[in-house]
């Protein structure tokens, strides 16, 4: 694949219509493969406060690749901030969340992933963090292998069914 000039940076709100074109793919992605638990919204992907939220930080932020020459962008990382409160058997946990995902499909196996993790690293180690974690769908094969490729590994299986009537 031929490579593409690009540059990994914070997003500003200047970039929120390209980012709701980033997260309807993600999401169409979501609702083709489970209609059970992905509807589509009625208005925009994300609303603009939630969007401006996640910019705003300091527990979150929105990392993404867009090209050098434009303000097209390529692919995103929404990081947040989570604590998970102690238990008898385990303290508090606080780590860094990769929320959401994407690169566009027209630029993948071109470095633009692996940019945006490596990027979401620094964040969370300049933070403190010892953490960086995410949840994948067991439907989505080529994130999970993506995934595995960067350096995660799977730590908790979360399984679901419907009860019994």
């Amino acid at each position: 694949m031929p490579s593409i000039p690009f540059a990994v940076r914070a997003a500003t709100e200047a970039d929120f219509k390209q980012l709701c074109d980033l997260f309807a793919e993600l999401d169409d992605l979501h609702r083709e493969a489970r209609p059970d638990l992905f509807v589509k919204p009625e208005g925009l992907p994300r609303e603009r406060t939630y969007v401006a939220r996640l910019i705003a930080g300091p527990e979150s932020t929105i990392l993404v690749a867009s090209a050098r020459d434009s303000r097209c962008l390529y692919g995103f990382a929404t990081l947040i901030v989570r604590s998970l409160p102690a238990n008898p058997v385990r303290p508090e946990r606080r780590l860094v969340e990769i929320d959401n995902f994407s690169v566009r499909k027209s630029a993948r196996r071109r470095g633009i992933g692996r940019a945006l993790i490596e990027h979401a690293d620094r964040w969370a180690a300049r933070r403190g963090f010892s953490s960086v974690e995410l949840a994948v769908h067991e439907f989505n094969t080529g994130a999970i292998e993506f995934y595995q490729a960067t350096g995660f590994s799977t730590s908790l299986r979360r399984m679901i069914r419907s009860p019994a009537p």
